[in-house]
């Protein structure tokens, strides 16, 4: 299993991998584009092969993009699922010449035309992206805490887009995020409640489409549907369960990745030393844990339940 973070590039590519490799990152996520924006950036491909070039040196593995949160996939509004395709599209195309392996989106909001509609519509466009994108870089459905009309909070529906492009096995996949699981109401402070949670996902998705954690704690309520970003030990989730999270055998080619709050010094300088005693304290969490056999029963006959099930 694979530790980093998601690195600020303040627009230094090559100076951000540098960082992540200084503080003991094995892996690292970017932004390619303004998270909330729909503009790409200017293209750089000397600062694209640069960076690709120094990942390699450094051993950073897998190289994860994060696509902008504007993409929604779900839409029924055709001007807005086009612009998200073509920057999704635009995406999976930088993240090839950056030396990714994977790209991750969340799925977006229906906007009211119904959870089955919305889950077709990401479908589509995924099928959309794929037929335009290089294939040697994975696409990711990150989990949602469930706001409003936003999809992608319950693993049947996350499962229920995979199922739909059954061509595409070898290209698509899914990223977990914790703050996101615990928004959503899936309880993972526990060894217990963990477990389930992991049983849940393996049946309604199956683990091995399972490539990226997303490690965050946050501070807001057990479905609260709010998506807070904590660094470990100042949430509630705790570590207990997340360390559980972590030490399932079944998920040891699963890379993991911190998206916390960066801390800073009281001029607002990024403390990296801080960051690395952070990334300390996640190897820590990888402790063995007995799991037994027995915990790893059918989610459905432990009387769990179905948070969002479309």
């Amino acid at each position: 299993m694979r530790i980093g973070r998601h690195m600020p590039t303040h627009s230094k590519l090559v100076k951000a991998a540098e960082i992540a490799h200084q503080i003991g990152c094995e892996s690292i996520q970017i932004f390619t584009s303004n998270p909330m924006g729909w503009r790409p950036t200017a293209d750089d491909p000397a600062s694209y092969a640069a960076f690709a070039e120094t990942v390699r040196r450094l051993e950073l593995d897998p190289v994860v993009i994060h696509a902008p949160y504007l993409i929604n996939l779900a839409s029924p509004d055709d001007v807005i699922w086009q612009k998200s395709i073509a920057l999704l599209t635009w995406t999976m195309q930088r993240g090839a010449q950056l030396g990714a392996t994977y790209v991750v989106f969340h799925t977006g909001s229906h906007r009211g035309s119904g959870i089955q509609a919305g889950l077709v519509r990401v479908a589509q466009g995924v099928e959309r992206v794929l037929a335009e994108a290089p294939p040697d870089v994975y696409l990711l459905l990150e989990n949602d805490v469930g706001a409003g009309k936003t999809l992608g909070h319950s693993f049947e529906q996350l499962g229920a887009v995979l199922a739909y492009l059954p061509q595409h096995e070898e290209r698509l996949g899914v990223c977990l995020d914790t703050a996101h699981l615990w928004g959503a109401g899936h309880d993972i402070s526990t060894v217990e409640s963990t477990l389930v949670v992991i049983q849940h996902f393996d049946d309604a998705v199956g683990l091995a489409r399972l490539k990226i954690i997303h490690l965050n704690d946050t501070q807001v309520a057990l479905g609260s549907h709010r998506d807070i970003h904590a660094r470990l030990g100042e949430g509630i989730i705790g570590e207990e369960g997340l360390g559980t999270l972590l030490c399932d055998p079944r998920l040891t080619t699963t890379a993991v990745l911190l998206e916390t709050p960066i801390f800073t010094t009281e001029n607002g300088k990024e403390d990296w030393e801080h960051d690395a005693r952070h990334l300390a304290r996640v190897r820590a969490l990888l402790a063995p844990l007995e799991i037994t056999t027995e915990a790893r029963v059918p989610y459905t006959s432990l009387g769990g339940n179905l948070p969002g099930q479309p």
